[in-house]
């Protein structure tokens, strides 16, 4: 079956108080290995942030995301799958940052990694991308 996901983007912040290798582990448990690209910024109180992103667009990078989600993280992305999609047809995952350090990803809503997933769907509308990742998750070998 062909992929319904044309690229994952994902994101996770670095605060002062944390260590910058253990971070860019811990995106890289749950994204698996990719470019991170590192952004320097300033909070709201002057303190200094690190922002590490990455992306991911091929077909088996983004399989593998899911398979490390795991069946039970995946039929709870189904079941909640109207309030993780927009009208631009993303799908949205919140990952625990500090879980995914200890390589478990569990689902997470404060120290995050965030996840965003392209659906594909022509025409581009929420609710046929919502049929086709179900269609797709629902299906898949995980």
């Amino acid at each position: 079956m062909r992929s319904v996901f044309s690229s994952l983007h994902a994101r996770t912040f670095c605060h002062a108080t944390e260590d910058l290798d253990r971070v860019k582990t811990a995106l890289e448990n749950a994204v698996g290995k990719s470019d991170v690209k590192i952004s320097r910024t300033e909070g709201h109180h002057g303190n200094p942030i690190v922002i590490l992103e990455t992306a991911v667009e091929e077909r088996d990078g983004i399989d593998e995301f899911f398979a490390r989600l795991g069946r039970e993280n995946v039929d709870e992305v189904l079941s909640s799958l109207s309030s993780r999609m927009d009208e631009s047809c993303n799908l949205f995952i919140r990952l625990d940052k500090q879980a995914a350090f200890k390589r478990e990803i569990i689902f997470g809503s404060d120290d995050v990694i965030s996840v965003r997933i392209r659906v594909r769907s022509y025409p581009s509308r929420r609710d046929i991308a919502a049929s086709a990742v179900r269609e797709y998750l629902g299906s898949h070998e995980l």
